[in-house]
Order: structure tokens, then sequence, then C-alpha cells
């Protein structure tokens, strides 16, 4: 029996004809598939509706898959611009703008017909609800076919029926405070229901806005904090449930300016009462409380589900910047808004902010083991560090706090150079550049006490030795340069701080930075260090120059006398001895 691959030449181009006829069939399947998920298929057969060449080796039997392959190219590649994204924008456009100005012509309206006496006061706030209803059935009714200019119809209708029960109250008295504050809350409840239905954002903070407006609204002297306060984490929370459900960035923005905003309004009117009561203390921290848990853990918590999700059905992520300034903005809020409620001393508060500082550590390390969420660990580990830092200002003062913040930066620059972790080194470098500001503040005024021996010196001693340590375990060559700087100049402050205040203290100086200067000028020498040698020399050259300088025109005779033949002896010396102490070794001096 003949193998298929066996005949004649005309029947193996029929036989390859027909195959090509198939795989165009499947193509154009495979184009109208892509099409739907934005590619398109481009190749010869479409763009010619010819089969593909043949070469010599497709005719001696190999198969046509081996040398025709689709190639997917981006849709917005192959097209031109859906005309239909510009017309959604332009009815988009076209409705704001006539939706906006429909309501100025009907507030004028409206105010013309009550100066000429025409409408009373009920027959106005039963306008403005056939206004609202109105545009509300409207939007609702063409929700189908135009779907932007629904949005903003039923927007319309929500901000007038909220006008109409601001003005039934406030304006006009027609209803009592329950009925206007039941209807608000109506008004609020069917706008995060139509958000849902119609899944329209812009509803949802229409929504949001006017809820948590309603108390200032519909506002009286019987009002209270707890009442306040309780409504407020009512309308946070259904907010809040909708945006873990939809993910409406613009709406957890609105009930976090909101909230935070309602929030400092009762810290202001609790300090204005004297003394506040208890209750309204404890009200006010559980709000507090509620919205750093809401507005901490809700992006949090999202974007860990949104991560566990295949790409394909993954519900619309929280991009990492919300869920990373949700997570620091959150803490430092509560903690600033919780320290009005309470008169504690400033211990009290340090160790609070300690275990917050815990628990964002803890969380941090959670995360860790999340591999698609390490930036949010990152983050929380910076917010559990920067508590730390409040803490430690708030639990320490003077040397101690001095100290602590010190030795804090150089165990964030070990841990960041054993985990090669960008973000902590620069925390580090931030945190070191606050020490070393304080550092330099610290060398204004003169020593109090014995020179030397005494707190304030031995701590700054102790902090330039941490300085100068942590230039070791840097990776970047030029910040470990500026690092040994830095110690070398405090070195030197210090020098001249301890010991010019003792009688003839500007000769101890420069008996000191020459000492100095020679200890650096031999470790230079014998560790090859081209650039020790170099800071050493250059120190050197300061001694000469303080000698003529300062020391010829302040110190007695004597003091001169010696400073000058002791330091020209020991130059002479060190040049006699330079060869002999510098150890050349073979290959490249080390440049640090």
């Amino acid at each position: 029996m003949d193998e298929p691959h066996d005949g004649s030449l005309d029947e193996r181009i029929e036989r390859l004809e027909r195959v090509v006829e198939e795989h165009r069939h499947t193509l154009r399947q495979l184009n109208e598939a892509f099409v739907q998920k934005g590619l398109r298929v481009s190749t010869e057969v479409q763009e010619t509706g010819a089969p593909p060449k043949m070469s010599s080796k497709d005719l001696s039997g190999a198969s046509p898959e081996a040398s025709y392959k689709p190639i997917a190219r981006p849709l917005s590649a192959r097209t031109p611009p859906d005309p239909a994204a510009a017309i959604r924008q332009s009815e988009s456009w076209l409705g704001k703008v006539g939706i906006g100005l429909l309501l100025f012509g009907v507030a004028f309206l409206f105010k013309y017909a009550v100066d000429q006496g025409w409408l009373t006061p009920a027959v106005r706030v039963a306008f403005g609800l056939a206004l609202g209803t109105g545009l509300l059935v409207t939007g609702i009714r063409i929700r189908e076919g135009r779907r932007p200019l629904s949005q903003v119809l039923s927007g319309g209708g929500i901000g007038a029926l909220y006008i109409t029960g601001f003005a039934a109250f406030q304006l006009y008295a027609l209803v009592s405070h329950p009925v206007a504050f039941a209807f608000m809350v109506s008004v609020t409840l069917l706008a995060f229901f139509l958000s849902q239905r119609q899944d329209a954002a812009v509803l949802s903070v229409i929504g949001a806005v006017g809820g948590l407006g309603t108390p200032f609204l519909l506002q009286t002297d019987a009002g209270s904090l707890p009442g306040l306060v309780g409504y407020t984490c009512l309308v946070l929370g259904g907010a809040g449930a909708i945006y873990f459900s939809k993910g409406w960035r613009s709406l957890l923005w609105a009930s976090f300016a909101g909230g935070w905003l309602i929030f400092l309004t009762g810290c202001v009117e609790l300090i204005s009462h004297d003394p506040p009561s208890g209750g309204d203390r404890w009200a006010l921290q559980v709000g507090v409380a509620f919205g750093w848990l809401t507005f901490w853990g809700l992006p949090v918590l999202r974007e860990i589900r949104s991560t566990g999700h295949p790409v394909s059905e993954r519900p619309q992520p929280v991009e990492d910047i919300h869920a990373h300034l949700f997570s620091i903005l959150s803490p430092l809020l509560a903690l600033g808004l919780s320290g009005p409620i309470w008169s504690l001393p400033r211990e009290a508060w340090g160790l609070a902010t300690m275990g917050g500082a815990l628990v964002y550590g803890a969380v941090a390390w959670g995360l860790l083991r999340q591999a698609r969420v390490k930036g949010l660990a990152d983050t929380h580990a910076l917010v559990g560090l920067l508590l730390m830092t409040i803490s430690l200002c708030l639990l320490l003062k003077g040397d101690a706090l001095f100290f602590a913040l010190a030795a804090e930066a150089t165990a964030l620059h070990i841990i960041a150079y054993r985990l090669s972790d960008r973000r902590a080194a620069g925390c580090a470098h931030l945190l070191f550049s606050a020490v070393g500001v304080w550092l330099a503040v610290r060398m204004i005024p003169r020593a109090e006490g014995a020179p030397v021996l005494n707190a304030r010196a031995l701590t700054g001693l102790a902090v330039i030795a941490a300085g100068a340590g942590v230039s070791t375990v840097l990776r970047s060559r030029e910040s470990a340069q500026v690092y040994r700087l830095f110690a070398h100049l405090a070195v030197l402050l210090w020098f001249l701080r301890e010991l010019s205040s003792l009688p003839n203290g500007i000769g101890y100086v420069t008996i000191a930075w020459g000492i100095y200067a020679v200890v650096l000028l031999v470790i230079g020498l014998r560790l090859n260090r081209p650039l020790l040698r170099t800071v050493a020399m250059g120190t050197l050259l300061l001694v000469v120059g303080k000698l003529f300088m300062v020391d010829l025109a302040v110190l007695k005779a004597i003091w001169r006398i010696l400073l000058f033949m002791g330091f020209g002896g020991l130059f002479l010396v060190l040049s006699y001895y330079f060869r002999a102490l510098w150890r050349q070794v073979s290959g490249p001096a080390d440049l640090r």
C-alpha cells in the first residue's frame, strides 16, 4: 500500500491546497476570537487571500505548519481608533454640561418664582421632589442605551433629593428632624443601591458625600457626639463594603477625606467642652479606631485577594500606590487625632505607639510570605519603623534619645546590608542625616562639666563611632566616603568643643588634631589607603594653618615655641619614616 506522502506531484500539491484551505478557515475563527480579546491575527493568507508560498522543503513532504505561523498583533496597531469611544466621551461631556446648566436654570427659575410670590414653601419642596424623582426615573429608563447620560441624570437626581431634604427641614421647617434624617438616609441607600446596579462609581461617591454630610445639613442643637460617630461609622462601613466589592478608588478617597474630616470636627468639639465627658471620649476613640482599621485594612485585603486570582479572573486590582498611601496615612492620622482625646503623659503615648509599631512589624512579616505583595510588606515595615521612631521620641529625651536614634539608624543599615534592601537603606540614610544635623547642633554649645568625661561628650563620640562603623557595611563606595568624611569632621569638631574650654585649650586642640592626623596617616600608609592618606595630609595642613592663623595670635610665647618646635620635629620624623611606614602591596590600592 502506498504511503500518504507518495503519489504524483499534482496529487501532493492538491493535498497541500486542501490543508491550506482548512487552515484558512481555522484562522478566520481564531481571528474572531482574538478580536473579542483585543488582538487580531495577521497572516499572509488573510491579507492577500492567497496560500503561502511553498518552498522546495514544503514540496518534499514537510508539514506546512512548520513554515506557517500566525502572528498576533495588537488590535490598535491594525485598526483605526474606535469612533464609539469618542462618541461616548462626547456624550458624557455634553450630558454633564447639560445637567449643570439645567440645574442652574431651574435654580434661577425657582428663585424668580419665590421672589414673585408664586410658590409657597410646600410647593417648592414638592417641586424639588418631582425634579429629583424625574431625573432619577429618566436616568434609569435610558440606562441600557445611553449609559453616560444615564449616570449624569441619576447623579443629578440624587443631588436634587439631598437639596430638597435640606430645604424642607433647615430652610422651611416643614418636617421634623427624624423625618428629614430618615429621608436623607433613604437617599444615601438609594445612591449606593443604584451604583451597584448600574456599576456607576459616581453614584456611590455622591451617596458617600451626601451621607457623611447629612448630620451637618440637618444640624440641630440636640445632636450628640456618640450619635455622630456611630452614624459616620455606618456610612463608612457601607462605602467600604462597596469599595471592597467594586474597587472604586474614587469612593475610597471620598470616604477617607469625609470620614477623617468628621473625626477632626469631633475632636475640636470635644476639646471645646471643659471637661469633656467620658462617653464622648470613648465614642470618638472608637470612631478613630474604626477609621484606622477600615482605611488601612480594606485596601490591603483587597490587594491580597486580587493577587490571589489568575490574571484572566482577577478583579480590578488596587494599584500599589493606593494601598501604600492608605497604609501610611491611616495610622498617622489615627495617632494624631487620638492625642487630643486623652490627657495622657508622653510615656503612655510612647508605649501605645510602640505597640502599633509591633503590630505593623508583625503584619509586614506575614506579608513577606506572599511574594506578590512584597511591596506592601516593605511599606508596612517602613510604617513600623516610623512608629518606632515616634515612640522613641515620646519615651526618651536628651542624650538617651540621641543615642537611641543613632542606634536605630545603625541597626537599619545592618538590616539593609543583610537583605540588600534599598528602601531600608534609604530610610537609614534619612534617619542618620537627621542624627547628623542634631550632632552638628550639639557641637555649638560649650561642654558642661569635666571636658571629655561628660554624658554629652561621650554620647556624641559614640554616635561618631557609629557613623564610621556604618561606612563599613555600605555597598556604595560614594556613600561610605560621605559617612567617613562626616565622622572625620565630627571628630575635629568634637576635640574643638571639648578642649577649647580649658585654659590654653586652643593649644590642646592643636595637639589633639595633630596626634589624630598622625594616627590616620600611619593607618593609611600601613593599609595602603590613598584616600585615608589624603585626608590625613589635609588634616596636617589644617593644623599648620591653625598654628599660623590662630595659635600665633592667641597663645602665650611659651606655647607658641613648644607647638612650632614640636610640630616641626614631628613633620621631619614623618618625612624620614614615610617610605618605611608605607606598605606597598601588589595589585591596585584600596581606594576607600
